[in-house]
């Protein structure tokens, strides 16, 4: 579990698809922002995640169905479930519920990491090799080792 207070952008998360890249910058800084914002600022974040994360996934989605992406029911559910979950965070929110936004905004950040691993770095090599007629090289710096 992401103990940090906030919650940053990692390499770790790129899948060399430049697009989706940046995309995914913008819902990490929306994630910490639900994580890191005052109290008072809590209902306009969080609709600016919403905001964000329905053009994110509407995005990803449409591209799933254009495409014929085989992989694609499980992946549109992920996004749907996490839509979902913002409306019902919503409602807590307008409650006085203001623990429950954070409590989110670390399932996100939880959840985020694997679903870009296993979701989006498919549907990342699907859509590449979709345009290209191949599929992408990627080459990565290797740590030195130390003696």
């Amino acid at each position: 579990m992401n103990e940090s207070p906030g919650f940053t952008w990692h390499d770790d998360f790129s899948i060399d698809h430049r697009s989706m890249d940046d995309t995914h910058r913008e819902f990490v800084e929306c994630v910490h922002a639900l994580l890191t914002v005052a109290d008072a600022e809590l209902e306009r974040a969080l609709d600016g995640f919403t905001e964000h994360a329905r053009r994110h996934f509407g995005e990803e989605d449409d591209a799933m169905r254009e495409t014929a992406y085989g992989s694609s029911g499980c992946h549109i559910d992920e996004h749907a479930a996490v839509l979902n979950s913002a409306a019902e965070v919503r409602a807590m929110l307008a409650q006085g519920k203001p623990h429950v936004v954070r409590s989110f905004a670390r399932a996100l950040a939880d959840w985020f990491p694997e679903h870009v691993r296993v979701m989006d770095q498919g549907l990342a090599r699907w859509l590449i090799q979709r345009q290209l007629g191949g599929s992408p090289v990627t080459l990565q710096r290797r740590p030195a080792l130390v003696p």
